[in-house]
């Protein structure tokens, strides 16, 4: 055994640089076991000599000196930095250079602005150059040691706030949901699972909580209640101005503490952030929606909302049918009054007036198509309403927001008693 022990220390003695291996001997098998190493020395060996592309993200593909950065972090710590310099270095405390540790990030002037790289030991330090993925010395390469900002370190709070391990079994259901979009790809006005923006990674989460945003930032920022960031706690929802366009343009979803997650043009996929100075610039406020969840408890809203996504079809008035427009009411209504008339028209004179602002959950709003229909609408509260659509299917919408279904074309409110 004390043989086996000495050729394995003379194999170590004589490892190359930075070579990653951690070997431990297992008693109970009297077997030596290699253990993977997390190292940054480890992983800087996997993606030495990778392309460069700007804004690539895996060694097959190259990478830039921001998204390098970011993939070693996300790689050996699971942590989620910014690929933009800037950001990065809008995190940590700064080092000097004779306290200088593994892992820290080095910040250089380029000829276009700022770049990154992690430090290793012994000055050397890991960058993405034009020509690839490189080892570089702060006191061996002058061009380096003449372009050198400064170094900063990371705590392990931020760390801890920058992992989505942190939020895995989180209270709010919006962020757990969140959470469960990440790394998903960034798509403008993308409204499916595989591929969204920031708007619909809000909308999608708070379904989870039975509140139903709509599908665009600034409606979104209109519904909710507006609440000062020094009170905004986790579940809330950060909205920005000006990032892509004028007006509100960007949301995500508060974490606490300065952090958010969101789904990012810039970064290509859902992330978490830290609330620094880039992005206090574009800040605009923060709302929360806690009062506009549906009432599930009451038994027309807790059986209107299982109807959602169910589809339009000609004289359905069933879930296993689909719905027309006055099927959906005929059949939520009929529960609860078995009287409840089939047709749009005979609902409409069943029912009695409501002033507009007088409306209670349970009531109906009737609106009148481009050709003179009658289109019953269900009210689920805070100006929602329960309609059919040909394309969608069972929806919300709100009349603020709705070219369709919207307050010029209300014909009136009807209220109906309950068995």
């Amino acid at each position: 055994m004390r043989t086996i022990i000495a050729v394995f220390a003379l194999f170590l003695l004589f490892m190359p640089a930075y070579e990653a291996i951690n070997i431990v001997y297992d008693e109970t098998n009297d077997a030596f076991l290699s253990i993977e190493d997390h190292s940054y020395h480890h992983h800087a060996q996997k993606v030495l000599d990778s392309p460069f592309k700007l804004n690539g993200t895996t060694p097959k593909e190259g990478f830039s000196s921001g998204t390098l950065v970011q993939y070693l972090f996300r790689e050996v710590e699971g942590v989620l930095l910014s690929r933009r310099v800037e950001l990065q270095r809008e995190l940590g405390e700064h080092v000097s250079t004779q306290e200088l540790q593994e892992g820290d990030l080095l910040f250089f002037k380029g000829e276009k602005g700022l770049f990154s790289a992690v430090y290793l030991n012994n000055d050397e330090f890991i960058v993405a150059t034009r020509h690839g993925v490189e080892l570089r010395s702060l006191t061996r390469n002058n061009s380096y040691k003449k372009r050198f900002l400064e170094a900063r370190r990371l705590s392990e709070e931020e760390k801890k706030r920058l992992s989505p391990s942190t939020y895995k079994n989180h209270d709010h259901p919006a962020i757990r949901e969140a959470l469960r979009m990440l790394h998903r790809p960034y798509l403008l006005t993308g409204d499916t699972l595989a591929a969204f923006d920031c708007s619909f990674l809000v909308q999608h989460a708070f379904e989870e909580l039975n509140v139903h945003l709509p599908r665009i930032t600034y409606q979104q920022w209109k519904v909710g209640k507006e609440i000062p960031l020094d009170d905004a706690k986790p579940g809330d929802v950060l909205y920005f101005s000006g990032t892509w366009q004028e007006g509100i343009s960007h949301t995500g979803i508060y974490l606490g503490d300065n952090y958010f997650i969101h789904a990012s043009a810039e970064e290509g996929e859902t992330t978490i952030s830290y609330l620094g100075d880039a992005w206090m610039k574009h800040f605009t406020g923060v709302k929360r929606f806690d009062h506009i969840q549906l009432n599930v408890n009451d038994p027309i809203i807790g059986t209107a909302s299982t109807l959602l996504n169910l589809p339009y079809t000609k004289n359905g008035e069933k879930p296993d049918q689909g719905f027309n427009y006055s099927g959906l009411t005929y059949y939520i209504m009929k529960q609860h009054d078995r009287n409840f008339p089939r047709t749009a028209k005979k609902q409409w004179k069943y029912g009695a007036p409501v002033k507009l602002g007088e409306e209670q959950t349970g009531d109906i709003f009737f609106f009148e198509s481009d050709k003179g229909y009658i289109l019953p609408a269900l009210h689920l509260g805070d100006g929602q309403l329960l309609v059919v659509r040909k394309d969608e299917g069972v929806s919300i919408v709100d009349p603020r927001f709705s070219y369709y279904w919207s307050y010029e074309r209300l014909k009136g409110i009807r209220t109906y008693e309950r068995d």
